[in-house]
């Protein structure tokens, strides 16, 4: 049983390595193959709406097919895509149409793998005999640790090979993934029974106008894309363009995502109630987003980033942890997938928006949008009665 448990953990891993990496090294090699500066925002735009769609009926279909099952596709999806881009640049030559049609091909696989190991931590707690929240935990540290180390092993990459090569290290990623998770039991995340599954999406729609805890969640999850996403696109490197400290780019996310792995470490062990670690968690954030707007100098931006990091580190675990508790496990995977195409919704629109403010009024306006906009999302999460009364269900 423990031998499923590392499998699991070393498969999203692996996986999540890979999608970081290949966050980098697909619009370097866009720009490098095709002079455009402005052909890496094309083509991750034209890949927006698939993945999107992926998100949404992908949770249903991981509902159908089951969870391993899903897992398995997704990540060999995924190899195929990014193997293929390395095929065509080495023979016909990567134009921008090949990178926007495999850049789609790989945005449909990429997100319904996510959701199929989201909703398959509730058995790897059971088989680790450990709580959901610890195992939750577990995963969102390696998310943050996944995000520190992923870009700057592929910045390594291609400071030593060709980018074509660069591709195939992280087509192997997910083959490795695919191959640890085909060694899991087959029991595990099994789909449910046929009449379980044919309700399609309408059910996870179904589920989360009835149920205040899932509906909750979601608009708490979305609000933290929606309000942190600005900070990563264009305020922060903004800020430290101007300041003229690139280096200091880098330390910052990278302090972000230490303040993750800390944050995601201690939620499962704390031994405080769940309602006490989301209001820290929460006021934790909102301080720390609050101290980019004020003083957007660099000692104060790299102390509100743990600030940050800390507070979506404890908030982050906790919510599949709320929705494996209070959703049926043959919706689960529904629930999770309008999840995760609520994130990819908010992720370019929080940019947008906060990007016009920063190109047209003044980048401290941009951050204080942002520290705005989850203020709002957190007097909703306090004042919320679905979130008053956190702990397990009986």
């Amino acid at each position: 049983m423990r031998r499923a448990v590392l499998l699991y953990f070393a498969a999203d891993v692996t996986s999540l390595l890979g999608n970081a990496a290949i966050g980098l090294t697909l619009p370097w090699l866009v720009l490098l193959r095709t002079g455009d500066a402005s052909a890496a925002g094309i083509v991750a735009a034209a890949t927006a709406a698939p993945a999107f769609l992926a998100a949404v009926w992908g949770g249903s279909l991981v509902d159908r097919i089951g969870r391993r099952t899903m897992t398995i596709i997704a990540d060999v999806g995924s190899a195929v895509s990014v193997t293929l881009l390395f095929v065509v640049d080495s023979t016909l030559g990567l134009s921008l149409g090949w990178f926007i049609a495999l850049g789609v091909v790989g945005a449909l696989f990429d997100v319904p793998g996510l959701t199929a190991r989201q909703a398959m931590l509730p058995e790897i707690a059971e088989l680790a005999g450990i709580t959901i929240d610890r195992a939750s935990g577990i995963r969102q540290a390696l998310f943050g640790a996944s995000f520190l180390a992923g870009p700057a092993l592929a910045g390594l990459a291609l400071a030593a090979l060709p980018p074509a090569m660069v591709l195939l290290l992280t087509a192997g990623c997910s083959v490795l993934a695919a191959a640890l998770t085909i060694a899991l039991p087959r029991a595990l995340g099994r789909a449910p029974a046929e009449h379980e599954a044919r309700s399609g999406i309408l059910a996870g729609f179904r589920i989360l106008r009835t149920n205040p805890v899932a509906l909750a969640t979601t608009l708490l999850a979305v609000g933290s894309v929606l309000a942190i996403s600005p900070l990563q696109a264009v305020v922060l490197p903004v800020v430290f363009q101007r300041l003229g400290q690139p280096v200091l780019l880098g330390l910052t996310l990278s302090v972000f995502a230490v303040g993750l792995i800390g944050g995601s470490l201690s939620y499962g062990v704390l031994p405080v109630p769940r309602r006490g670690i989301l209001v820290v968690a929460l006021l934790l954030s909102l301080a720390g987003l609050c101290g980019f707007a004020a003083a957007p100098v660099p000692g104060v931006i790299v102390a509100s980033a743990v600030l940050v990091g800390v507070g979506f580190g404890l908030v982050n675990p906790m919510i599949p942890v709320l929705i494996a508790e209070r959703v049926p496990e043959s919706a689960r995977g529904r629930v999770l997938g309008l999840q995760n195409a609520g994130y990819l919704a908010a992720f370019p629109l929080g940019a947008l928006l906060v990007g016009f403010l920063v190109q047209h009024v003044d980048v401290q306006w941009g951050a204080a949008a942002s520290a705005i906009a989850w203020g709002l999302c957190v007097a909703y999460a306090l004042a919320a009665p679905a979130l008053r009364r956190l702990d397990a269900p009986v």
